[in-house]
């Protein structure tokens, strides 16, 4: 559980994304995703999913992401931050525009 969570951090603060607070939300799912609130430096509410997956990240994925993101809340986050530890479809990119997409090496 803390490898993860520091996991997370290592990869923020290497993309210069620094949060004064991260939470984990408790997900009622067997899927390979972990979603994290927080708040930057700059008070902008973030959310941050990590996505593990083997395969490529298409297009119909995206729906699934945007379903784990609170809706009662998603007015607030300013900044939405997905990290995938596989490629991601060209055309899931150009949907995802206003998401910072960070792509880093499967860690074991």
């Amino acid at each position: 559980m803390k490898s993860e969570f520091k996991n997370i951090v290592e990869i923020l603060r290497e993309n210069n994304i620094i949060c004064k607070k991260l939470d984990e939300i408790k997900l009622n799912t067997r899927k390979k995703i972990k979603v994290f609130l927080g708040v930057n430096l700059k008070n902008e509410y973030c959310v941050i999913i990590r996505l593990y997956k083997k395969s490529r990240f298409l297009r119909k994925d995206i729906s699934e992401i945007e379903a784990f993101v609170p809706k009662e809340i998603n007015f607030r986050y300013k900044k939405k931050i997905l990290i995938l530890n596989s490629p991601i479809c060209s055309k899931a990119k150009e949907e995802m525009k206003e998401w910072k997409i960070l792509l880093v090496k499967s860690e074991k």
